[in-house]
């Protein structure tokens, strides 16, 4: 009995070893679950009181509803010309009455030549637009979504279609705004980009690929952008997500108030890469009441050609620093040579207001009204003083007199969109830091520069024999080849180069 007793605890322990082994892993198995289960329904009840306390969605929420009624598409139609095809009765006669004159056919013979009849197609487009008057019914989108357009049908987030009434737009800032009649309508009103600060919380609303009434969000990246294009540029730069389509919508702060147009991205690939760009509406304000009132937009004259200013030529110029604006050349006649003004001035304020670029200098001045007098503070030989100048209208020649004088001149008309290559974009593309010219951005799929192969992220650095280092080189090589088409000079990523000839839309 003692013995019995003995071997018990053994027995007990072997016991339990054979158990383990045969029942251990899914013991274990299930002591595990229980543990991960326990914990995911404690993460629950974490996100449910965490998610009482989620204000951002709410406001995002808030904003859409308020915005979304003012979003429309934009969709236009263009009458293109389908390009004639050879004559072929008229070939044949000719082919018979040259090679064998003895062998006429009477069915040719005397016959007049008939002219053909010209051909049409209606090539179509699509963007997006934003009501902002709901009594008259004005809608801010891009001229480059409606300029030239034979027809523009708006279509409502309710989903009626209306026809416009006009258009109106301005190429140099690529703003437009189209009239429409109905009832019903909901505005949304324009805010004061001036306020945005870099962080600031924005949506992007649009029809981006023909998507209605998208709703994206993101945070003003940058203020005061400039790609290089001709005309008037200040941009928002945002990492909401703009894509094709989304032209002539709203950004939106968080008060619902429009504080930007959007208007083009900055991509390799020409879809969205994070970097987008909007129209401030201090910008839109000015343009917009000027087409509404007269039809086209006059701007502020001051008759002078600038330039930035680096550290040393701050120093050169005994200049208290580098925020202003160079002059390096007064045109004759003009406001500023009136007013006394000289080359190596440096203009830092107007109006009291400290001048940042000249970029700013040039968009300030084109918002004053001409007539206007306004005091100038300069830098002349190291020494402060203050000029007083008065504004003339900007001279005709200097802007496009319509749609059309602008589309014939300008890099679109051969449906391509170019930058100015830095060292930055050089290295994200694949370039050596060696490489100059401008690189295509993005490329009309209509066009002839896509029939011939070019695509975003290709170089060009020459056109029609002429070296172009940037985007406003790129432009005047442009607009002097005029309709005649383009000889350029292109540069692959893997160093190739190659030569190809383009023709106009």
């Amino acid at each position: 009995m003692k013995q019995v007793h003995k071997f018990l605890p053994l027995t007990g322990v072997i016991l339990i070893v054979v158990l383990s082994v045969a029942f251990g892993p899914s013991l274990i198995g299930r002591l595990s679950y229980a543990a991960e289960k326990g914990a995911n329904e404690a993460d629950r009840e974490a996100l449910s009181e965490l998610s009482g306390h989620d204000r951002l969605s709410k406001l995002f929420r808030a904003v859409s509803r308020a915005v979304k009624p003012a979003v429309v598409e934009v969709r236009v139609r263009k009458r293109v010309a389908v390009p004639r095809m050879p004559d072929f009765d008229d070939l044949f006669r000719r082919f018979m009455d040259e090679d064998f004159p003895g062998r006429q056919s009477r069915r040719f013979r005397n016959q007049p030549l008939q002219p053909q009849r010209q051909q049409y197609h209606w090539q179509r487009g699509l963007g997006s637009g934003v009501i902002v008057d709901a009594e008259n019914g004005y809608i801010l989108t891009n001229h480059h979504v409606v300029g030239g357009a034979d027809g523009v049908e708006v279509v409502l987030a309710d989903g009626r279609k209306i026809e416009a009434e006009w258009v109106r737009s301005d190429p140099q800032t690529d703003l437009a705004v189209v009239k429409i009649k109905t009832d019903k309508l909901i505005a949304a009103p324009l805010g004061d980009s001036d306020k945005m600060e870099v962080g600031d919380w924005v949506l992007a609303i649009g029809a981006p690929e023909g998507l209605p009434q998208t709703v994206t969000a993101g945070i003003i990246s940058a203020k005061g952008r400039v790609t290089g294009r001709s005309g008037y540029e200040d941009f928002l730069q945002t990492d909401a997500s703009i894509n094709h389509g989304n032209s002539g919508g709203p950004l939106v702060n968080m008060r619902g108030e429009v504080i930007g147009i959007n208007t083009a991205i900055v991509s390799r690939t020409g879809v969205n890469e994070g970097i987008g760009l909007a129209i401030p509406s201090s910008m839109a304000k000015n343009v917009m009441k000027q087409l509404i009132d007269t039809g086209k937009v006059i701007r502020g004259f001051l008759g002078v050609t600038i330039q930035d200013v680096d550290k040393k030529l701050a120093e050169s110029f005994k200049l208290p620093g580098t925020d202003g604006a160079l002059v390096t050349q007064v045109m004759e006649d003009s406001p500023a040579g009136k007013a006394g003004i000289k080359a190596e001035d440096f203009i830092v304020a107007i109006e009291g207001k400290p001048v940042e670029d000249v970029n700013d200098l040039r968009n300030r001045v084109a918002d004053l009204p001409p007539g206007k007098d306004v005091k100038l503070t300069i830098y002349r030989n190291g020494e402060k003083t203050t000029v007083t100048v008065k504004i003339a209208a900007q001279p005709a020649e200097m802007t496009a007199a319509d749609g059309e004088k602008e589309e014939k001149t300008s890099p679109e008309r051969y449906g391509l969109k170019v930058q100015t290559l830095t060292e930055e974009l050089a290295a994200r593309a694949g370039y050596g830091k060696d490489t100059a010219g401008v690189i295509i951005v993005q490329v009309a799929p209509d066009s002839d520069a896509a029939e011939r192969g070019l695509k975003p992220g290709l170089v060009i650095d020459r056109v029609n024999g002429k070296k172009v280092t940037s985007s406003e080189e790129f432009a005047s090589a442009v607009t002097a080849g005029g309709d005649k088409g383009l000889r350029l000079r292109v540069i692959a990523p893997n160093g190739g180069r190659y030569y190809v000839v383009i023709s106009p839309k």
